[in-house]
C-alpha cells in the first residue's frame, strides 16, 4: 500500500510513528522500515532522515523532547529572518540551512522520478519540516509535497508566512496533543500557526479539524480547575512524541477513539 492509499488517520499514525522513531539511530530505523531506502543527515545539531521506495519520498526531521528549560529556550526567541514580507523564526530556519543541500540533492532525484513527497516531524522537527515543505513548494527544480504532517509544532512564521503557505498546493495537518506547551510558543503577534489543526484530548480521543472555539473554552476550564502552574506542567508532559504515536495508533485501530 502506498501512503496515498492510506486513510487520513492511518497516515497520521504512520507519520507520528516516523516522527517518534526519528529520535532513534539509523540502524533502528532500517529495522523498523525495511521496505525503504533510508539516509541520515546530521550537521550542527540538525538531524533528518529520508525514506524512499518506488512510490514515496519522505523527509522526517528530528526534534527535541522537553526535559528541561534549555530544550525550549530556542523556541521562546522571537528573532526573525525575512523573505520579502514573509518572516521566519531565525533559529528554525538556520537548522534547516544546515541540512538543506543534502535534502535538496535527495529531493531532486525523487522529484525527477515523480515520487510523492511527504514531510513530517515532531517539535523542532515539525518546525523544520514546515520550512522544508515551503522551500520544496516554492523551488522550480522541486515538486511540492503531497502533504506535511506535524506533531507538537511551535509557531514558525509571521501572519504573512502563514497566509502564503496556506495557499500552496500541499496539505498541512498539524496535530496537537491536549495542552502541548510547545504549540503555544513562540508568541503572537510575532508568530502564528499554519495548516489545519487536529486535536488529541487528555483521554486520547482524536478530533480532526478541531474547532478553535473549543480550544479557548478548554483552556479556561483547565485554568480554573488546575491553576496556572499545574496546567503548565501538564502541558509540558503533553509534548511527548510517545503520546502522539501511541494515541494516533490507537485511533487507527479503534475508530471509537475518533470524535
Amino acid at each position: 500500500m502506498t501512503i496515498s492509499q492510506m486513510t487520513f488517520i492511518e497516515q497520521s499514525a504512520f507519520f507520528a510513528t516516523l516522527s517518534n522513531y526519528a529520535y532513534k539511530d539509523l540502524a533502528f530505523m532500517r529495522v523498523q522500515f525495511p521496505s525503504y531506502t533510508i539516509q541520515y543527515f546530521s550537521h550542527n545539531g540538525s538531524d533528518a532522515y529520508t525514506l524512499e521506495n518506488a512510490n514515496d519520498f519522505i523527509v522526517v526531521c528530528r526534534g527535541t523532547e522537553v526535559k528541561q528549560f534549555s530544550d525550549v529556550r530556542a523556541d521562546l526567541g522571537i528573532a526573525r529572518t525575512s523573505i520579502g514580507k514573509l518572516k521566519l523564526h531565525i533559529g528554525f530556519n538556520h537548522y534547516v540551512d544546515h541540512i538543506w543541500e543534502n535534502i535538496l540533492a535527495q529531493g531532486k532525484r525523487a522529484c525527477w522520478k515523480e515520487k510523492a513527497i511527504w514531510m513530517t516531524g515532531h517539535s523542532l522537527g515539525a518546525a523544520m519540516a514546515t520550512i522544508l515543505a515551503y522551500r520544496f513548494a516554492t523551488d522550480d527544480t522541486l515538486s511540492a509535497p503531497k502533504a506535511l504532517f506535524t506533531y507538537g509544532s511551535p509557531r514558525v512564521g509571521n501572519r504573512a508566512f502563514v497566509n502564503y503557505t496556506n495557499t500552496l498546493s500541499y496539505e498541512h495537518h498539524r496535530w496537537v496533543n491536549d495542552g502541548d506547551i510547545i504549540t503555544k510558543i513562540p508568541f503572537a503577534p510575532w508568530f502564528y500557526h499554519s495548516g489545519s489543526m487536529h486535536h488529541i484530548d487528555a483521554e486520547g480521543y482524536v478530533t480532526p479539524f478541531y474547532n478553535k472555539a473549543k480550544l479557548g473554552h478548554r483552556l479556561m476550564n483547565l485554568l480554573k480547575s488546575r491553576g496556572l502552574l499545574r496546567m503548565l506542567w501538564a502541558d509540558a508532559q503533553d509534548h511527548s512524541s510517545d503520546l502522539y504515536r501511541n494515541y494516533l495508533n490507537l485511533a487507527e485501530k479503534f475508530p471509537i477513539m475518533q470524535n
